[in-house]
């Protein structure tokens, strides 16, 4: 079955087409840096990160993992992908990266028994491509030290930004789980966890808006600083669906919308770049 999901299911076909050593589109690069400077705000929130221990799940480039580092923190990265690995390595000066498949991320084998102070998985959303969040989860639980962070980004697939298909759920056979807010926040109470955070992060969007979490394991005691928020989750199913078949009703009138602007903004980019010529 694991051969099977991973031959099929769980690898990017963006990163396997890439040729050469490493990753040599620049626009991937700078936005990777800048998904690492807008996660190193949110870490910095709550931990100092010198001397912590800290697990990077999916660092891509190790973008993020060389901040924390050169924070003083000790960094271990997983990084499925091979010419990502060795973009960390040789050019961001990452030695602690191994290589682990999406389908046995929830296994996490040695040298990952922890514990960590804080995991982290903001450098790309992942529970959507693995077998079973909930088997993930509850591993990075298991490997945090009490009162540990996780930081996890996700996407909504109630909040397209980009409608590029014909439907939210046309994202391809590599996303696995389509979560929102709610299912998220729910996902992580389910595994134990105390949500500090889970909300719709409005300055990081691709095909969709962006779930920001931020959970913390219990410690003994009660836990101080950040209090928890409180995710409203009432009849949230039955928004859920609502709000599905209001996408799919008006998916064809928003593909027009969208493909109106992008054309605007390449007529207007062409028409500043000429102006700047002249």
């Amino acid at each position: 079955m694991d051969r099977f999901y991973e031959s099929s299911f769980a690898n990017d076909p963006g990163s396997r087409s890439r040729p050469g050593e490493g990753i040599e589109d620049e626009d991937d690069i700078q936005k990777q840096d800048a998904v690492a400077e807008w996660g190193l705000n949110i870490i910095n929130r709550f931990i100092q990160v010198k001397d912590k221990q800290i697990l990077d799940l999916r660092c891509q480039t190790g973008a993020l993992s060389a901040h924390l580092q050169g924070g003083g923190a000790n960094v271990f990265c997983v990084e499925p992908f091979e010419k990502n690995r060795w973009f960390a390595k040789e050019r961001r000066g990452l030695s602690e990266i191994f290589p682990l498949p999406f389908s046995r991320f929830s296994q996490l084998p040695i040298p990952f028994e922890g514990p960590f102070d804080a995991v982290n998985v903001l450098t790309h959303h992942v529970l959507a491509h693995v077998l079973s969040p909930r088997m993930l989860l509850e591993k990075i639980f298991s490997i945090l030290t009490p009162g540990g962070y996780l930081f996890l980004d996700e996407k909504d697939v109630l909040r397209p930004a980009r409608y590029k298909t014909g439907s939210v759920f046309q994202s391809g056979p590599v996303h696995q789980y389509h979560l929102t807010a709610q299912t998220t926040a729910r996902y992580l109470e389910a595994t134990g966890f105390v949500v500090i955070e889970c909300t719709i992060d409005r300055g990081r969007t691709s095909d969709f808006h962006h779930i920001l979490a931020v959970a913390r394991k219990p410690e003994a005691q009660k836990l101080s600083g950040v209090p928890p928020q409180t995710i409203q989750h009432g009849s949230s199913l039955e928004r859920i669906r609502r709000r599905l078949w209001w996408l799919e009703q008006t998916w064809t009138l928003r593909q027009i919308s969208f493909f109106g602007k992008r054309k605007t903004h390449k007529l207007l980019r062409r028409i500043r770049r000429r102006i700047a010529s002249t």
